[in-house]
């Protein structure tokens, strides 16, 4: 068959039938030349039409071969047409995830960090992969390939995944958990690791070698005791100067409850600084003009362990915050109400129902005793010359 020669005049189509491979067909028209393959399924009268591709990106041996796979398929028992048509409409790993968002991502604090993971790890690889299609040993190699660049986001990455398909088997979407028997790529640090002295300080002069955005979000956290993704949220209407507090309304909270955290020392010298000239808005934003997310932190974060004596996350600097305070014999009611935990201060009946005093003046005063033994921690040590230092209660 000599397509290239072949030609349509204005207003025609020529149908021209192969004569090595039966069923196969090129309709020829002014302005294309496209395949086909004609056939009837075993039992049926009515011809179905199978389309192939276009000539020249189908060559003429390109399409016989894919026209001979397909008779052998009718042969079979099989019916291409019907067969395409259930792949085309079958559900996605990218549908999927639409759906679990739609469905289930209202419900997920950590909405934005599920979708950022997705988005950057597993949509690309496995996005057009049918659901059903979807094996262990395959997301195995995925999480490995994330793990030689973060071992400890491979642990995420692998958690959303398993999120995303446990609600999808619940669904009657998805008939098995791929991720079911994976283990973890990555170590984590210990959830009772907390910086000493010697790492605060190491932290405290590394961070000059990140962003500043980075460097003042990591050190709020430390210097505040709030949760990391919290302080990335902060925005200016959060923020009033005049009282010298934060609130964080109760949508960004993990408890879903407002908390109010006084402002004072470094912690307030870093916002002010951060609020000048602003009205509203975020006061952390990346370089693409959104607000960071706790990933975005992690990996901040990671630039500066080399510096420390054992792998460490931002959470950890909220658990040395609450440590310092512990041993400024700062009692723990007080300090649960400066990390926000609920489950300490409603944990009877008189915290979940009765008091509902906000301990501003106690957390205020807890808050000022960190600063003041973060400054003596930071000042124990000659800095470097790039490093800021913090004297008293202003610090520069």
């Amino acid at each position: 068959m000599e397509v290239r020669a072949l030609k349509a005049e204005a207003g025609q189509r020529l149908v021209v039938r192969d004569g090595k491979v039966p069923g196969l067909t090129l309709r020829v028209s002014p302005t294309s030349k496209a395949w086909s393959f004609v056939y009837r399924v075993r039992g049926e009268a009515r011809q179905r039409r199978y389309s192939i591709g276009t000539y020249p990106a189908w060559s003429v041996a390109a399409a016989r071969d894919k026209a001979l796979a397909l008779k052998k398929r009718v042969q079979d028992g099989g019916d291409p047409v019907i067969e395409e048509k259930i792949r085309r409409e079958a559900l996605t790993f990218s549908k999927l995830v639409e759906r679990f968002m739609a469905s289930h991502g209202k419900k997920i604090r950590s909405a934005a960090e599920y979708q950022q993971l997705l988005d950057k790890d597993v949509i690309p690889r496995m996005g057009e992969r049918r659901v059903d299609e979807i094996t262990r040993p395959e997301v195995g190699v995925l999480l490995d390939d994330v793990a030689k660049r973060a071992p400890v986001v491979a642990n995420r990455v692998m958690s959303v995944i398993s999120s995303v398909f446990s609600w999808a088997v619940s669904e009657g979407l998805a008939k098995e958990n791929p991720v079911r028997g994976l283990k973890k790529r990555g170590t984590e640090a210990p959830k009772e690791r907390h910086l000493d002295a010697e790492e605060i300080r190491a932290l405290w002069s590394g961070l000059n070698e990140t962003a500043p955005r980075y460097a003042d979000l990591v050190r709020l956290v430390l210097l505040l005791g709030a949760r990391p993704g919290e302080v990335a949220g902060m925005s200016r209407e959060e923020i009033d100067l005049d009282a010298a507090v934060w609130r964080i309304p109760g949508e960004r909270v993990k408890t879903k409850t407002a908390h109010v955290l006084p402002l004072v020392g470094e912690a307030l010298a870093i916002v002010r600084r951060l609020s000048e000239g602003k009205k509203r808005g975020p006061l952390f934003l990346t370089t693409k003009g959104k607000a960071p997310t706790s990933q975005d932190l992690a990996k901040a974060f990671e630039r500066t362990r080399t510096v420390l004596k054992s792998p460490a996350t931002p959470h950890d600097l909220r658990r040395t915050a609450a440590t310092i305070m512990s041993q400024l014999e700062i009692d723990r009611l007080t300090i649960a109400y400066v990390l926000n935990h609920q489950s300490t201060v409603r944990a009877t009946v008189t915290g979940s129902t009765y008091d509902r005093h906000d301990f501003l003046v106690q957390k205020k005063r807890a808050l000022e005793a960190l600063d003041a033994q973060i400054a003596a921690i930071l000042n124990n040590q000659r800095l470097p010359t790039n490093v800021v230092q913090m004297h008293g209660g202003t610090h520069g």
